[in-house]
């Protein structure tokens, strides 16, 4: 039971993270940083988007990690007040990272209407998430739509499960 709670939760860790990457920018700075960044190649674009994601990952997997193991949970399931908790002090603070640094490398040539759309569906899913956090531990990918989005820019290691 104690893997299948630390796998599910790395699972919808993994989720989220790649979700708020793609989904990285809130409509006010994505315009800013686009205007006051150079020029960011699709290469570039893709290879460091993809590598804040798989950092990203990483670092909630191991938060997960540490908190489960910090609060007990390794055989059981949290409650909703953990699972909150979890969400406000793991899962948001890791993907909002993640899609402030996406943001902060603009946007290729030609490409800022998807970026900035990708971007902006992470932050909304995010903040519908902030605000009900049980979505987070649920069956729905989250993360879908800007999943899809994301990976249409080259960014596949945003939301892998998407």
């Amino acid at each position: 039971m104690r893997r299948s709670l630390i796998c599910g939760l790395a699972v919808t860790a993994a989720l989220i993270i790649g979700v708020c990457v793609a989904g990285c920018g809130s409509s006010g700075s994505s315009t800013t940083t686009t205007e006051t960044t150079a020029a960011i190649t699709k290469a570039e674009f893709v290879a460091k988007g993809n590598a804040i994601c798989v950092k990203g990952e990483k670092a909630q997997e191991a938060e997960i990690n540490a908190y489960v193991k910090e609060h007990g949970l390794e055989n059981k399931k949290p409650t909703k007040a953990e699972q909150a908790e979890m969400v406000q002090t793991v899962f948001v603070p890791n993907i909002q990272s993640q899609i402030d640094a996406v943001t902060a490398l603009g946007a290729p040539s030609g490409e800022e209407p998807q970026v900035s759309s990708a971007l902006e569906i992470s932050q909304q899913t995010l903040d519908k998430a902030k605000a009900n956090p049980s979505l987070f531990f649920g069956n729905e990918n989250l993360f879908a739509a800007a999943g899809k989005q994301l990976h249409a820019l080259g960014l596949a290691a945003c939301a892998p499960n998407s």
